[in-house]
């Protein structure tokens, strides 16, 4: 459910930003989100449906590119990457030892903002 203010936060930043170039229309917002996010894309796509209803972003896309995490074993220091698919499982490649700093992952990032400006 965190989908739905963090959503809010996003819009508010495209449509400032839309505003500050004199966009006429937003047609697609790219996100750079990292894995310990969580989000569920589908959300996060169905909240800015709902948000943008009525102005210049209504209909628009959101694209999101996951971004891999990265930790710091806590016995050996190698550094080694989370992925969705081993987030809840990691352990170094280099000792097994399980326990590990997070050094990146918690990324959620505008990277792209798609607009067409106004005709003048």
């Amino acid at each position: 459910m965190h989908e739905l203010p963090l959503t809010k936060g996003i819009f508010k930043s495209v449509m400032r930003k839309a505003e500050s170039v004199d966009a006429a229309a937003i047609n697609r917002v790219v996100l750079e989100i990292g894995v310990l996010q969580d989000f569920i894309p589908e959300y996060v796509q169905k909240y800015w449906d709902y948000i943008s209803r009525g102005t210049i972003a209504e209909g628009s896309l959101i694209e999101i590119r996951d971004k891999d995490g990265e930790a710091e074993c806590g016995r050996c220091h190698t550094h080694y990457n989370i992925t969705r698919a081993n987030m809840f499982d990691v352990h170094c490649p280099s000792c097994g030892y399980e326990y590990g700093n997070m050094l990146s992952g918690n990324e959620l990032r505008i990277v792209g903002i798609e607009i067409v400006k106004k005709e003048t």
